[in-house]
């Protein structure tokens, strides 16, 4: 795969295309269809993902798109799919040994200020 790395606003434009463009194949996508992005803000976005060969342009006239998302395309959006999802693991696994550090440091914090004073 030849993808390189995507910023947020290009991969989450090659997700939505690999939403719409279930089953393989060409579609015929309209400027709105892309929404949020402008009509030139697409086509920008476009090229890079055409370069990046994630997606096959056949024609693009006046805010009307022929195109296809590629194999290596559809793998970098499941990819990234399952990056975001290490990453929420991760997060929350980083979150939990934060609380019970914390929890444990507490505990024993005051079982030796106890000991100490009441020592």
């Amino acid at each position: 795969m030849r993808v390189t790395t995507l910023d947020e606003r290009t991969l989450a434009l090659l997700e939505r295309l690999e939403a719409l463009c279930a089953g393989g194949g060409y579609h015929i996508l309209e400027a709105a269809d892309l929404a949020p992005f402008s009509a030139e803000e697409a086509g920008q976005a476009l090229i890079c993902l055409s370069d990046a060969r994630c997606v096959e342009i056949r024609y693009a006239e006046n805010g009307t798109y022929c195109l296809r998302v590629l194999p290596a395309g559809r793998a970098y959006v499941a990819y990234a799919r399952e990056r975001a999802r290490e990453a929420r693991i991760s997060r929350r696994r980083n979150a939990l040994f934060a609380f019970f550090g914390a929890l444990a440091g507490g505990f024993f914090g005051s079982l030796l200020a106890v000991l100490l004073v009441g020592g």
